[in-house]
């Protein structure tokens, strides 16, 4: 079940790429924008910088996030209904709702791409999963559930665990965004996906 767990930091991690002009292209905007739709459900401002509705962002999230939690629960060695596997998102949703974070003012080079500062406020939702969870299932085996039952106690597990988490100091991280030109000269505007996940682990408190 840990790579089951890890799958927090894959989880949410999703942005689409956003045209502007070198000149007056809104990276803090932007940022903010990714970073609202992947943690808080906040889904207009992204919507708008990349030209889509807010249903098709929260759409390609929502599939996204299937993606990853179908592909971790494979590799667990687990079995899970569809139901299971929905609530175990939902919870990771909820969870990275007590997330907080600041975008501070984006910084343009030379070559007009941008460095956009973040200070995130890390919450542990699932430092305490591992002792919940064993203790969880311990008990759950002496009285008698099996494998088809360990899905229901993992996600009872992430519940308490998401619900004792603790907020942690404030860290700062730099993400990268960077452009290419499409066929008609236009900058199209994108967050490095390893910043992305940087943040995330650090976010989650598990870097």
């Amino acid at each position: 079940m840990k790579k089951l767990a890890a799958a927090l930091a894959g989880v949410m991690v999703f942005s689409m790429a956003a045209c502007g002009g070198a000149e007056d292209f809104d990276a803090t905007g932007y940022v903010q924008g990714v970073l609202d739709a992947q943690y808080h459900g906040e889904y207009a401002a992204h919507a708008e910088d990349v030209g889509e509705s807010e249903e098709d962002i929260k759409n390609e999230i929502e599939a996204s996030n299937l993606e990853v939690a179908q592909q971790a629960l494979a590799q667990s060695g687990f079995t899970a209904t569809d139901e299971e596997l929905q609530e175990y998102i939902d919870l990771i949703e909820e969870g990275y709702k007590k997330i907080e974070y600041e975008v501070k003012e984006a910084v343009k080079d030379d070559n007009d791409n941008f460095t956009v500062e973040v200070e995130v406020t890390p919450v542990g939702l699932l430092d305490n999963l591992e002792e919940i969870f064993t203790a969880k299932l311990q008990e759950a085996v002496n009285n008698g559930v099996d494998e088809s039952g360990y899905m229901a106690v993992f996600n009872e597990s992430v519940k308490e665990s998401i619900d004792k988490a603790e907020t942690l100091e404030p860290q700062t991280v730099t993400l990268n965004v960077t452009y290419t030109e499409d066929e008609d000269g236009n900058h199209v505007y994108a967050v490095n996906e390893s910043d992305l996940n940087t943040l995330d682990l650090i976010a989650t408190n598990q870097q």
